[in-house]
């Protein structure tokens, strides 16, 4: 788990870097971060609040150290569900693409059928 922190307060921002120690590197490196505000970022983040956020404030390191556990292994939950996802739709594409053949091939062929039938070949 590699975690930025991103806050407006120094004190906070301290303590996470206090608490969590190694697990704290660069935002580009990070899995997620961690904010006391509500940001927009194109990375999930932690809100940490007084009220309404992933964890609220006051809040011990080992609340802390769970609930941020939690938080990562949901995310590895939905990241594992998207490359499910994505790794079956070369599968159905391809079965998709054998239908598509078969029906116009069964279609060509019909159709051929109705043109001898008419001409009377």
């Amino acid at each position: 788990m590699k975690i930025a922190v991103v806050c407006q307060s120094l004190l906070l921002s301290r303590a996470l870097k206090s608490f969590l120690g190694d697990a704290i590197v660069a935002y580009k490196q990070c899995d997620f971060v961690i904010s006391d505000k509500k940001i927009e970022l194109d990375k999930p983040v932690f809100y940490i609040a007084p009220s309404d956020g992933n964890l609220n404030i006051p809040f011990s390191k080992s609340t802390l150290l769970l609930e941020l556990d939690k938080f990562f292994q949901h995310l590895l939950m939905v990241q594992n569900s998207m490359d499910g996802l994505m790794g079956d739709l070369p599968k159905s594409t391809y079965a998709l693409e054998e239908k598509i053949t078969a029906l116009t091939d069964q279609f060509r062929a019909d159709l051929i059928q109705t043109i001898r039938s008419y001409y009377g070949n």
